[in-house]
């Protein structure tokens, strides 16, 4: 039994086992992740937010949207919301250069989603989302989408992020630490 891109199943005292060699993009994100833990001091804010606004705003903008062929969900609001947030505290949309020992402030905002695809959790890269309408920003994530499940994600599409957003999403709970997006400062 084999599946694409994997060693074969091998039979192993005790039962079943398969070996999956840790290389390319899910050795980098590994190591990365490794490096972040190791590096960046992590504290976790939980706030509630009332909502009940923003699900009218996006029932009413659905429907146009749909018209134009977008999926509208939350994730392009809150997209938005956080580049806004970063124009006002630039602090946190910076990365540490460890070269020069300096905290280099962006003045662009290219955000990273973390999104599950077939092969792990990975991080794509929505380009100057600063300057993108919800609308633009909702095309935008389903591309990237679609590209991390069809396994056709580009470099610069999970690369280059300046601040990540990660959400549990379709996995529900209430609360979670994430791991911050070395050399990102913040999540």
């Amino acid at each position: 039994m084999q599946a694409r891109g994997f060693a074969p199943i091998a039979i192993a005292r005790g039962g079943e086992e398969e070996r999956i060699p840790l290389r390319g993009l899910r050795k980098r994100i590994a190591d990365n992740m490794s490096r972040a833990v190791a590096t960046a001091a992590h504290f976790t804010y939980v706030e509630e937010v009332d909502t009940t606004e923003l699900v009218r705003v996006r029932k009413r903008a659905a429907e146009r949207a749909a018209e134009r062929g977008i999926k509208l969900t939350y994730l392009p609001f809150i997209l938005k919301a956080v580049t806004l947030g970063l124009v006002k505290w630039p602090q946190l949309n910076a990365a540490l250069d460890e070269t020069t020992q300096e905290i280099v402030r962006k003045k662009y905002y290219h955000v990273g989603i973390a999104a599950q695809g077939p092969q792990g959790l990975v991080v794509t890269v929505v380009r100057d989302a600063e300057r993108r309408s919800i609308f633009d920003l909702a095309a935008e994530l389903e591309r990237l989408g679609k590209a991390v499940q069809d396994g056709t994600a580009t470099r610069p599409d999970l690369t280059g992020s300046t601040f990540t957003i990660s959400s549990l999403g379709k996995l529900g709970g209430v609360m979670a630490t994430p791991i911050v997006n070395f050399p990102e400062v913040a999540i």
